[in-house]
């Protein structure tokens, strides 16, 4: 029997309903952090001490905000939580295929093949985010939205307001302004900075100015990226650079158990000497940015292309630089991911009349993006997932991708997508 494709998407989409509800009802390891210390700022206690679950790592305007949610039983809020992160979910996905596809007018059956990839690449991150209750999905859209607002809707206002709100919740979106910043929005980055400094101050019109204050201080001493917790991270899960570089260069007191005894360290660099590498390398990768923003810069005429490729950077920058940014932070990457798809698929169509260059990247890439989709302990089982996490190779694959992005560029691909809607062949695509 075959049934209508709306009847289809409708159905699937029911199911995945069906089962994020029943999930994040039973579920929710994080989220229940956010709602315990939701309650506390309400009695009035000091929410970066004594939660049950874990240490809560957010500003008090966050707890503020989840006050409407909190109130309830923790099951049936969790369950509206994973709601709210599902219809952001959507949205992001909204703005990416508009990007893609209006932006360089790829014809439906390529749409629909990349769409397939992405969701491939993406479904094991968003599951475990929805299921665990982060907040990644709701960090990731307010940058997101905030950029694109300002980027290709011209409303520096709306898109100020959604990034001073991703800033407020976590700071990872600070790193939007320095993007603002070289793209010429100033009035944007006043505005964004005008709105922080509200955000911060507004929880003292219902708590009380000094308790709030109390919290700021709380807060900043809780993320302050000098803490020796956050120098130097002894910690699988993590994917940033604090974690990786002395995964491989520095001998830590406690041993990390290794998965059937591998070895990955290479040499044992002392700690002042990795903590002076380790800042460079944060600065370098932060100015990297600029390769991006200046690329073609009075050339372009396809900008939402380029704003992609751009968000796309700057994502996989974000959660390099700053510390502790543990798996479910790996969705940051999906931007970068379905880029690159776009990109192999093109040269699929193309017969793979391409340079040995391009080969190799797409079939790279294609490889580590396969790897990373089966990744799941539900899919490999634990011992591939320690080894995996063991060698920190999610962050080490965010590397290598921004040296993807960096080799390849819009116009690249919006020369392959010419030449196959043309439906000419193609010799050897030059290194622009």
């Amino acid at each position: 029997m075959n049934f209508p494709k709306s009847k289809i998407t409708v159905f699937v989409s029911v199911t995945i309903l069906i089962y994020l509800i029943a999930k994040a009802f039973s579920a929710g390891t994080d989220i229940n952090v956010y709602l315990f210390a939701s309650k506390q700022l309400f009695k009035g206690e000091n929410i970066y001490i004594a939660n049950p679950f874990n240490n809560y790592l957010y500003s008090p305007l966050f707890a503020l905000l989840l006050r409407p949610i909190s109130i309830f039983d923790y099951g049936i809020s969790r369950v509206i939580w994973a709601i709210i992160n599902a219809a952001l979910a959507v949205r992001l996905w909204n703005i990416t295929s508009h990007l893609i596809k209006n932006s360089i007018g790829i014809d439906t059956k390529l749409f629909i093949r990349w769409t397939i990839g992405v969701i491939i690449i993406s479904l094991g991150f968003l599951n475990h985010n929805l299921i665990l209750g982060q907040i990644t999905i709701v960090i990731l859209w307010l940058t997101f939205e905030g950029l694109y607002q300002i980027i290709n809707q011209n409303k520096p206002f709306i898109g100020a307001l959604f990034l001073a709100l991703g800033i407020t919740i976590k700071i990872i979106p600070l790193i939007g302004l320095f993007y603002l910043f070289f793209k010429g929005k100033y009035k944007a980055v006043l505005i964004c900075i005008g709105f922080v400094i509200g955000g911060l101050f507004l929880p003292s019109a219902i708590i009380g100015h000094d308790y709030n204050m109390k919290m700021l201080h709380n807060w900043a001493e809780t993320i302050n990226p000098t803490s020796n917790k956050y120098v130097l991270e002894n910690d699988n899960g993590n994917q940033a650079l604090n974690a990786i570089l002395p995964a491989y260069f520095y001998d830590f007191n406690d041993v990390v158990e290794a998965p059937a005894n591998l070895k990955r360290q290479i040499v044992s660099v002392p700690y002042n000497i990795l903590i002076i590498i380790m800042q460079t390398m944060r600065v370098l990768f932060l100015f990297s940015i600029l390769i991006p923003i200046f690329y073609r810069y009075k050339q372009r005429k396809t900008e939402p292309l380029y704003f992609y490729w751009q968000f796309s950077y700057l994502a996989l920058v974000s959660i390099l630089i700053f510390p502790h940014q543990q798996k479910y932070a790996m969705l940051y990457f999906v931007p970068a991911g379905a880029y690159i798809i776009l990109f192999v698929l093109l040269i699929f169509r193309l017969n793979w009349d391409v340079s040995l260059k391009y080969k190799a990247i797409a079939i790279l890439a294609s490889l580590l993006m396969f790897i990373s989709a089966i990744m799941g302990r539900d899919i490999v089982g634990d011992y591939l997932v320690n080894i995996f996490d063991y060698y920190h190779a999610f962050g080490l694959i965010n590397i290598v991708f921004l040296v993807f992005l960096i080799l390849v560029k819009p116009n690249l691909l919006i020369e392959m997508n010419n030449k196959t809607l043309a439906n000419t062949n193609i010799d050897v695509l030059y290194n622009k």
